[in-house]
This record gives structure tokens, C-alpha cells and sequence, in this order.
């Protein structure tokens, strides 16, 4: 009984190890191109917090100002999201990103 486990052990572990995965090029960080999308996640972050920072001080409730310290003057989009919320929601409404606006089942793009 305990010949045939380790040979079914063996086995399996043989093959799993000589298994190809999609993990082989997996990478925890993104390559550097990734700031230069026009609407990278930071971009986006940026962008929502700087709207954020827009409705508090026109007082809307629940709102803070708010800009990510280590972000802030980095070598992403950040500020440039940052800039464009707070620009767009300056009138004390919450402004969409023109890239999520969905009209017919197509997107919108300002940019």
C-alpha cells in the first residue's frame, strides 16, 4: 500500500513539475510603459481624489481633500488625474471621466 502511494506521488509530482503555466512570465509590477496609457489605474485614482478634493471645498458632505503624498510629483499620471478631477468637479458635482461614460454601447473619449 505504501509502494503504490509514493509511486502515485512520484508520478503526479513528475508531471505537475513538467506542466507549462501561464504564471511563467508573470511579473508582480508592470513594465514601465504603463504610465503612458492615457488611462492607467493612477490616472484614474488621481482623477477620482482631485474630484474629491473639488466637492469638499465647494462643502458637499462626505467629501475630503485628499492628494496621495507619495504619488504627488511622481513620475506617473497621478498628477495630470489629479489636476483634470479637480478641474472637472469644481462646479460641486461629481464629474464622470469622459472615458467611463457609456452612451449606446460605446465609450466616449475628451482625449
Amino acid at each position: 500500500m505504501t509502494y503504490r502511494l509514493t509511486v502515485i506521488a512520484i508520478l503526479t509530482v513528475g508531471v505537475v513539475g513538467c506542466s507549462s503555466s501561464d504564471y511563467e512570465n508573470y511579473q508582480l509590477f508592470p513594465d514601465e510603459y504603463v504610465n503612458d496609457v492615457e488611462y492607467d489605474s493612477i490616472y484614474h485614482y488621481g482623477y477620482n481624489q482631485g474630484c474629491e478634493s473639488a466637492l469638499n471645498v465647494k462643502g458637499q458632505p462626505d467629501m475630503d481633500y485628499l492628494k496621495d503624498i507619495t504619488l504627488d510629483n511622481s513620475e506617473t499620471r497621478f498628477n495630470e488625474g489629479w489636476d483634470d478631477g479637480n478641474t472637472a468637479c469644481k462646479d460641486g458635482s461629481r464629474k464622470l471621466m469622459p472615458s467611463l461614460i457609456i452612451t449606446g454601447g460605446a465609450t466616449q473619449s475628451a482625449y
